[in-house]
């Protein structure tokens, strides 16, 4: 929401968020600046998959389509406002370099470009080095802080200047970064580990194969051959694998039904998750709840018994 402000009556389009969890982006009519200041994500940006490691800004628009995919121990911070905060000539409708606008502002429509201007290459993502990321912390905070308490009548003011220090100090990172040529794709954005943390994250979901292929952009027969490069099996294979292994934990520290476990693994019907158990552990649910501690761990193949 806008925030109202207090000394007067008047709407600013800015927002803050300490505690982002990547879920509602981007923001409606904004531009947004996101730091990661703990653990990890994967997601999928215009069409493009993207790893996050903190700590990293991410610079988006309302253009942007962004989907989380998988995220770690995830902290995050974000700031959101609409460009004619900074400038009013610096609306999203003249972003554009082939709209004339006064010379003196078009340095500030140039910085706003990390969040206009996405490539295949670039999508935003900054990476921080430990001194850069203190310093946009910083002024991260000081930014919330004043959005929330609005100490006087002046403390639009204050934001605004904060704000262009901020994008000063993250277009210096951009024009490092990219004289660096470090806005490439990297290998570790491959498919079969994209679609494998997707699982990890919504293996209680109906996961189909179209799904998983619509993630990454690729037919059935090309990811299915990543997979087996990497894992030795197929994508649903590698699904039901995934949810036996949790079932076989479920089973060993909860006291939850045999019917419960199936619905919390993605099995439609208890039966049907009894028959793929026991087909691929060599022993029923029921029976390994006996005694779990006697068998190995489930890794794709028939556990065995280990002790008395």
């Amino acid at each position: 929401m806008p925030q109202q402000d207090r000394h007067k009556e008047r709407v600013i389009p800015i927002e803050f968020n300490f505690y982002d969890i990547l879920d509602h982006l981007p923001a409606k009519k904004r531009c947004s600046i996101v730091l990661i200041t703990c653990g990890s994500a994967t997601i999928k940006i215009n069409s493009h998959i993207r790893r996050l490691n903190s700590p990293c800004v991410i610079c988006l628009s309302q253009y942007d389509a962004v989907e989380l995919i998988h995220c770690e121990n995830l902290s995050a911070k974000s700031f959101h406002f609409d460009p004619w905060y900074i400038k009013a000539c610096l609306c999203f409708d003249n972003l554009e370099d082939s709209i004339p606008i006064d010379p003196q502002y078009t340095y500030d429509r140039t910085k706003l470009y990390m969040f206009t201007k996405h490539t295949e290459h670039f999508q935003g993502i900054l990476s921080l080095t430990p001194q850069s990321y203190i310093h946009i912390n910083e002024l991260m905070l000081m930014i919330g802080a004043e959005t929330f308490s609005q100490s006087d009548g002046f403390w639009t003011c204050r934001i605004r200047r904060m704000l262009l220090q901020l994008l000063n100090s993250l277009y210096d990172i951009f024009i490092d970064q990219q004289k660096l040529k470090l806005f490439e794709p990297l290998e570790s954005y491959n498919s079969a580990t994209i679609c494998a943390e997707y699982i990890h994250s919504h293996y209680a979901e109906n996961i189909t194969l179209s799904a998983l292929c619509e993630l990454v952009n690729l037919n059935r027969t090309s990811l299915n051959q990543k997979f087996k490069a990497q894992f030795s099996c197929t994508c649903m294979e590698y699904l039901l694998n995934y949810r036996l292994k949790i079932s076989q934990e479920l089973l060993s520290n909860s006291n939850m039904k045999i019917h419960e476990i199936a619905e919390c693994c993605g099995f439609k019907y208890d039966s049907y998750f009894i028959k793929q158990f026991t087909a691929k552990l060599g022993i029923s649910p029921a029976m390994y709840r006996k005694n779990p501690l006697t068998y190995s761990a489930y890794d794709g193949k028939k556990i065995i018994k280990t002790g008395v």
